[in-house]
């Protein structure tokens, strides 16, 4: 994403998870959300949101302070016009003006930006295009904002249940609590550390569900909060690889060929449903699992063809004649799978998840 415009659309992704993957990679460009009624601006530094000129309209910023009377409409029109005569923003003529103090017109342009960005993330279709060459000048930015703790904030306002639960797992999985870096900078409201409390002990979200005293509804914004920021993952489902009974080089290399078929087959599989995003899809599902393997996993990579490539392929660096490698070997992989089975099912739906495991399961059988 970091060397050229990327496109894709909301029928695969959902926006929060977009933006977080941005921060992520410390990307740097403009996010546009090209929706059916409306279009946003996201400008990014360092995968950090910036409140900057440009990615909100200055006219209806004026609205917004005219509708919680913060200025009359006289004060309205002449910044307006002392905006245009002097080629300046719309934040600098308030302050100019004396209509409203620094440290107010910042409050007042952090709160409409932050209503606008908030609204985003209940939109179910959209064009995404990504430009990292589009670099916002520092003298146009007003505020940076940590992006993960806008996202946190962003999902708590979301209103569409049917849009959550599209991205949610089956009631019947298990999900798993990570200890992402980022987690300690994250402050949880009381309810949010309540579920995730109760998700230390009862990881089947069915159960979750029914002991929340948070109700279904807010308790499943958590859930789909925590996956979204990598505070937890879907707990592995096992026999995607199936163990090979041999410990020789020749083994491993079979589970290696065997795993990277998978690989391949659900990139053709994603790619014949939704095109050529489907490659972008499967990069995130990478992506977010990275950070929780071990180092000399971590340095995976995505080919074109769907298969996956390690540099330097990590059992150079492994004793590879013992069971307990060959197990945690075949744990990675099998984790890798179910990040991009996941991906499927997020993207597809429960039919297409339960279709693409059947086949899973075929590849490198005998025949």
């Amino acid at each position: 994403m970091a060397e050229e415009i990327w496109r894709g659309n909301l029928i695969a992704t959902s926006f929060p998870q977009v933006v977080f993957r941005i921060w992520e990679k410390r990307d740097s460009g403009r996010l546009t959300v090209q929706g059916e009624e409306a279009e946003r601006s996201l400008c990014f530094i360092d995968g950090d949101l910036a409140m900057a000129e440009g990615s909100f309209s200055g006219e209806e910023f004026l609205k917004k302070l005219l509708s919680i009377h913060a200025l009359t409409a006289l004060q309205a029109e002449e910044c307006a016009g002392f905006a245009r005569e002097n080629n300046v923003s719309y934040p600098r003529a308030l302050v100019e003006k004396g209509i409203i103090p620094p440290s107010r017109a910042w409050e007042s342009l952090a709160e409409f930006w932050m209503e606008e960005l908030f609204a985003v993330f209940d939109w179910t279709r959209a064009d995404l295009t990504f430009d990292p060459g589009s670099i916002i000048s520092n003298a146009l930015v007003y505020a940076l904002f940590p992006t993960p703790a806008i996202v946190l904030r962003g999902i708590r306002r979301m209103k569409k249940t049917d849009l959550i639960g599209a991205f949610l797992p089956a009631e019947a999985e298990a999900v798993q609590l990570l200890s992402p870096v980022h987690a300690d900078h994250l402050h949880l409201a009381p309810h949010e550390k309540h579920v995730l409390g109760i998700l230390r002990v009862t990881p089947r979200l069915s159960d979750l569900y029914a002991q929340s005293q948070a109700g279904k509804w807010e308790t499943q914004k958590a859930v789909f909060a925590f996956l979204t920021l990598g505070l937890a993952g879907l707990s592995p489902t096992p026999n995607l690889t199936k163990p090979s009974p041999k410990l020789s080089s020749a083994g491993l290399e079979k589970i290696w060929t065997d795993f990277n078929d998978k690989c391949s087959y659900i990139y053709r599989y994603i790619s014949k449903e939704i095109g050529p995003v489907g490659l972008s899809v499967l990069e995130k599902a990478l992506e977010d699992i990275r950070t929780r393997l071990a180092p000399p996993f971590q340095r995976l990579e995505l080919r074109a063809d769907g298969r996956v490539e390690f540099s330097p392929f990590p059992l150079m660096s492994l004793t590879l004649f013992t069971e307990e490698t060959r197990k945690y070997f075949i744990r990675v992989l099998n984790e890798i799978l179910m990040a991009e089975v996941l991906a499927v099912k997020k993207t597809l739906g429960n039919a297409h998840e339960a279709g693409i495991v059947k086949s899973l399961e075929r590849i490198g059988e005998p025949n």
